[in-house]
């Protein structure tokens, strides 16, 4: 196994990465539920409703499909304008290789809690609220290969403790 890649986070990724976990989640559910509620009584209650009222309601429906994500990206921008950019990653039978600022670490593969596999990246999981996030634009055509070769080396570690 030796795999090469640059780790960059760009604010879109981590835009699509909240997203995801926002939709797939019981706050998902309950933003669909709002939404569809707030187009059911702005329909019924259109005709009604005065211009104060009828901008009110305009507003709400806009909440979850406009509002929200708009607001998830500024705050995904401001995360990816934080985040460590250009950490070299080599990924090798004895661990994860990490040159970044000319320091070099070897995270070793006991060390790794998690492999995760989402729509558009694989994250890796190191330690409490660290890790690396490797995008399907990094990462190319070996996704697959690299996900299923990491999760193994994972696992394997996983045994012996």
């Amino acid at each position: 196994m030796n795999y090469r890649y640059q780790c960059r986070i760009r604010a879109i990724d981590l835009w699509l990465l909240s997203m995801y976990h926002t939709y797939h989640s019981m706050v998902g559910v309950c933003n669909l539920v709002f939404g569809v509620s707030m187009i059911a009584l702005t329909l019924r209650f259109w005709d009604q409703a005065g211009d104060v009222m009828q901008a009110a309601l305009l507003l709400l429906c806009l909440v979850i499909p406009v509002l929200q994500p708009v607001c998830v990206y500024l705050a995904a921008r401001a995360r990816a304008a934080a985040a460590p950019q250009g950490a070299d990653l080599t990924f090798m039978e004895d661990g994860i290789h990490v040159e970044f600022n000319g320091r070099r670490e070897l995270i070793r593969w006991a060390q790794v809690r998690r492999v995760t596999k989402a729509p558009n990246m694989v994250i890796l999981l190191i330690g409490a609220g660290s890790g690396y996030m490797l995008t399907n634009r990094v990462l190319g055509k070996d996704k697959k290969r690299f996900y299923e070769d990491v999760r193994a080396h994972v696992a394997a570690e996983e045994k012996r403790a």
